[in-house]
This record gives structure tokens, C-alpha cells and sequence, in this order.
């Protein structure tokens, strides 16, 4: 199962049906002269990613890159499949994340510690974890450029806050960032409900920092992108305005977390205060139930993420 949308200048967005939902993850496929793909999904999508390409008529010796945004397992778990499949394929990802692509282990066993929920359901839910071989990884430099051809540019940054690995791309055809999760989550179906995107900054162990974070919005405010591509889910042109959420509620659920923790709270109180939060970007909504829309593990990895850097802030003070 796959859903394929056109979003013109040759950019085109699957939907590869994560857990086997719709609207949860997007990869995207982008063509110049030559072909790149923009996330892979875990390799339990393996199959609708394919079926997607497929639907587009591509086929996999047509793909010239393979561009993860990090390594999380929901954005290249499948990397390692996926590149057996695609003869011509080059990986690109950044340099911090190249060795846990070519052993994965610490990876899964990071990601088993995170995902709890899914103890008994692992294999399931994302699927098995290839390595990849060395000779089929590049690791792109700050500020380095990718020519696709025919007019289009992809030029990579850093961009650390909801990951150290994590980088974004700017394409200079369609003036969008290709953000990954360094903006966090949309969530479309409340979005569509409320007239407005409605976004929440991703903050998971174990490398969040809410500086960092606050430092890349700034950074992307500069860049001035037309039109954001969120791996999570979808595109938004209201950059503006996701740029300031996120650097507002970074803010605030860290300010607030701080307070809970030296108050004696736990993870649930930070994670009961972080729904009272981003309930409050839409006061005019208050009889909705946030969490008819948004996956419990979303912000409990939310919660979990802030009280991990506060202990580390406050191990090095």
C-alpha cells in the first residue's frame, strides 16, 4: 500500500504507510538529470516504498541517491535493504551517522531501549536493520552541494537539536528543505481540522537539545525556504510560522520540564504538561482531544527526550 502525490517540479511525495498508517511518514523522490529519493522509511516499508516508485515508473537502477536526513530507524531502517535493490545508488547521510549504518547494532539496541512499547512487536513494527557497505556511503560536508541537473541544486546543512546526526537539504528548484525532523512533526489530519498546520518539535533521547534546536530555527529562518518537506508528514508553506512554534514551544516545554524536575516531577508530569502545551496553539479548539490525533509514543519519546538533557544539563553544571 502506497499513495503517490504529484507536488510538481518532478517532486514527488510517498506516503509508505508507517505501522500501516496513512499520514505518518513520507519519503520523497526529486529528479534533475538524475534521481534522488529523500528518506527510506523503516524496512518494514519496504513494500509500499517500492510500490510507490513503481507507480512513478522507476525503476530502482534509475536511482542515483539515496538521501537520509538521520539515521533513526523510521527514516532509514531500510537503507541497508533498499541499497541491495539499487545498482547505481549512492548513500548519503551525515558523517556522524555512517558507522551505526555500517553496524547497525547500537542502533537497534538504542532504538529497543526507546521504543519499550514495542518489546514484543520490534521486528514487527520496523523490521530487520541491514548493514550497508562501506563503498556505497558518502558523507556530505557542510554546506556542500549536490547537482542533480536540469537547474537543480541540493545543498546540505547541519542541523543538530532533534539530532547530532541529523542534516537538512535545500533544493534550489523548488526553494523547499527537505527538513527531516529538525522541525518536528505535522500532523495532518488536525491540521486539516483547524484550518493551519499543526506542528510539535520532535524532542526523543538521547541527543536532544533544545539550543541546538532554537540555533537551527534561526539558521532556516536565514535560508527563508518556500516550502518545507517533512519526513513526518507532508509539505507546509507556512515556514514562518512553523519556525516560530517550534522555537516557542522548545522554549517553554523545556523552561516548564526544568521547573517540574527540581519541583521532584517525573516523565509523566512532563509529559501531561508538554499535551497542556501545544493544546495551547489552538485555544478556539479546546473541546478537541488531542489525543484522538496525535500517537500517545509521540510525545511520551517527547517527554522522555527532555528529562534526558535536563539530567545531562545538570550532571555538567
Amino acid at each position: 500500500m502506497s499513495k503517490v502525490v504529484d507536488l510538481g517540479e518532478e517532486t514527488y511525495q510517498i506516503d509508505i504507510y508507517e505501522g500501516g498508517k496513512p499520514e505518518r511518514t513520507s519519503v520523497y523522490l526529486i529528479r534533475g538529470a538524475k534521481t534522488a529519493l529523500v528518506e527510506v522509511g523503516a524496512s518494514s516499508c519496504m513494500v509500499s516504498l517500492l510500490s510507490g516508485l513503481n507507480s512513478l515508473n522507476v525503476s530502482l537502477s534509475d536511482v542515483d541517491y539515496i538521501i537520509l536526513t538521520h539515521i533513526h530507524i523510521d527514516h532509514a531502517g531500510g537503507a541497508g535493504t533498499l541499497i541491495k535493490k539499487t545498482p547505481n545508488a549512492r548513500l548519503m547521510v551525515h558523517p556522524r551517522g555512517a558507522k551505526h549504518l555500517m553496524n547497525p547494532t547500537r542502533l537497534v539496541e538504542g532504538t529497543r531501549a526507546v521504543y519499550t512499547v514495542y518489546d514484543n512487536c520490534f521486528d514487527q513494527v520496523f523490521g530487520q536493520v541491514e548493514p550497508v557497505n562501506e563503498e556505497h556511503i558518502y558523507t556530505p560536508e557542510e554546506g556542500e552541494q549536490l547537482d542533480l541537473g536540469k537547474g537543480r541544486i541540493l545543498t546540505f546543512f547541519y542541523t543538530p537539536g532533534h539530532a547530532r546526526h541529523h542534516m537538512a537539504i535545500y533544493d534550489s528548484l523548488t526553494r523547499g528543505l527537505f527538513c527531516g525532523d529538525t522541525l518536528g512533526a505535522v500532523y495532518k489530519p488536525l491540521s486539516r481540522i483547524i484550518g493551519r498546520d499543526f506542528v510539535i518539535p520532535a524532542t526523543p533521547p538521547s541527543e536532544f537539545d533544545p539550543l541546538e534546536g532554537v540555533a537551527v530555527c534561526d539558521m532556516i529562518g536565514k535560508l527563508a525556504p518556500e516550502v518545507l518537506y517533512f519526513s513526518h508528514f507532508g509539505i507546509s508553506k507556512n515556514a514562518d510560522y512553523i519556525l516560530e512554534r517550534n522555537r516557542e514551544l522548545l522554549q517553554d516545554v523545556t523552561s516548564s520540564a526544568r521547573g517540574l524536575l527540581s519541583e521532584g516531577g517525573s516523565v509523566k508530569d512532563i509529559e501531561e504538561k508538554f499535551w497542556e502545551l501545544i493544546s495551547l496553539q489552538i485555544p478556539e479548539f479546546s473541546h478537541l482531544d488531542l489525543r484522538q490525533f496525535i500517537p500517545l509514543i509521540d510525545i511520551q519519546l517527547c517527554a522522555e527526550g527532555i528529562v534526558d538533557y535536563l539530567k545531562k544539563e545538570s550532571r555538567n553544571n
